[in-house]
């Protein structure tokens, strides 16, 4: 097993055989088998393997009932050889895009859809696997709320020691559940599973519980109900996970402080990913939130470009309380600045078609002059703190 699998706890991996496999029908079969290789691919610390198992999908389908039959039996489950990868960051990338289509309304398959996007979010050293992970994020923040229900971040996170005493009672509770079926037990893991979705874990130790979550729901029996006072849980670690890694790749920061340095981190691209990801599912609020806390003069190129695509797409917003109105005419002139000063043309462009929302017509214009313009004739004065709106 490799110490990157390894980093999930993988506890409650014993717990499958009291679930049983079923029969593979259906998508989950797939996705079980593209989380498997991705698995397999990531070696030591997030870091791509050379040499790893990657199995079809009727290979790995075949294989995990082989492998039940073999265990159910008492013998040693079946272990494919591993193979060359001729090109470990190509095949990654692959993967995640092929997860990235399975259905995840279904609701199995959007919790391990999380749970991979997350990890490769933060661990994965390449930031273009970085990037197609925070895509999906944004996706899944959407599906998930996050902008009706946003997630508080602020609390300290648990230590490694509490979350491993955590780990260790809900692993107990559900095994309790699953052999005895009382209805002591199920209120037992009802109880435990709300205590554990309150906690802040981080990202590691969310990681680790949705891992463990995950493992226990691909292996049910579909409409299986001994797994139903998990799937709240899920929700709440993924809600977490995906609120934690968009806001730390807005930073981008390498995963592990060990006073050395990765040319992996910080990725500029990723953090315009992170912008997207989190204007996706935060809309307006969002998008005023990381104006509020990033200006326009703090952004560099492809981040600004992504907040200005941002104020295309949805307009200007207002901050709450006060002071709002302000901001929001500082935001204005300076997007009208960018657009007409800026040394890079990739960032006006983005400027303009900003100020194409802005102006109300759709007006997109290369020529400077003509912002200036507009910016003058109506503009400023549309923009202005007092202006009616």
């Amino acid at each position: 097993m490799s110490k990157f699998a390894r980093q999930r706890g993988l506890s409650p991996l014993g717990l499958v055989t009291l679930l049983g496999l079923s029969t593979l029908g259906g998508g989950c079969q797939f996705v079980g088998a593209t989380a498997s290789n991705l698995d397999a691919l990531h070696a030591n610390e997030g870091r791509h393997a050379f040499v790893a198992v990657q199995e079809s999908n009727v290979g790995w389908a075949s294989r995990t009932a082989l492998s039940a039959l073999t265990r159910s039996l008492g013998r040693e489950a079946i272990q494919p050889n591993p193979s060359a990868v001729e090109d470990p960051v190509e095949s990654c990338q692959e993967l995640l895009e092929q997860l990235s289509g399975f259905d995840s309304d279904d609701f199995n398959t959007g919790s391990t859809q999380v749970e991979y996007f997350a990890r490769a979010a933060v661990f994965d050293p390449w930031p273009s696997s970085r990037e197609i992970a925070l895509r999906e994020l944004g996706r899944a923040g959407q599906r998930l709320g996050l902008g009706e229900r946003p997630v508080d971040l602020k609390a300290a996170e648990t230590s490694e020691a509490q979350a491993d005493e955590a780990l260790g009672k809900l692993v107990a509770a559900t095994r309790k559940w699953f052999e005895s079926r009382t209805g002591e037990a199920k209120a037992e893991l009802e109880a435990t599973c709300t205590e554990v979705a309150a906690l802040p874990l981080s990202v590691r130790d969310g990681l680790r519980f949705l891992h463990g979550v995950n493992v226990l729901l691909r292996a049910a029996i579909l409409r299986d109900p001994r797994v139903e006072p998990l799937r709240p849980l899920s929700t709440a670690l993924q809600r977490r996970l995906v609120a934690q890694t968009v806001a730390r790749a807005l930073l981008d920061a390498p995963p592990i402080a060990d006073g050395g340095s990765d040319p992996g981190w910080p990725s500029e691209r990723v953090q315009a990913a992170a912008v997207r990801a989190a204007v996706r599912y935060g809309g307006e609020r969002k998008l005023a939130e990381l104006l509020s806390r990033n200006p326009f003069g703090s952004l560099g190129g492809e981040r600004l470009v992504a907040a200005l695509d941002c104020v295309a797409a949805l307009g200007l917003p207002t901050p709450d309380g006060e002071g709002g109105a302000l901001e929001r005419e500082r935001w204005a002139n300076q997007i009208y600045v960018t657009a007409v000063e800026h040394p890079d043309g990739h960032v006006r462009l983005a400027a303009m078609k900003a100020l194409g929302k802005l102006s109300g017509r759709g007006l997109v214009s290369l020529q400077e002059l003509e912002w200036q313009n507009w910016w003058l004739a109506e503009g400023r004065a549309a923009f202005s703190a007092g202006a009616t709106k």
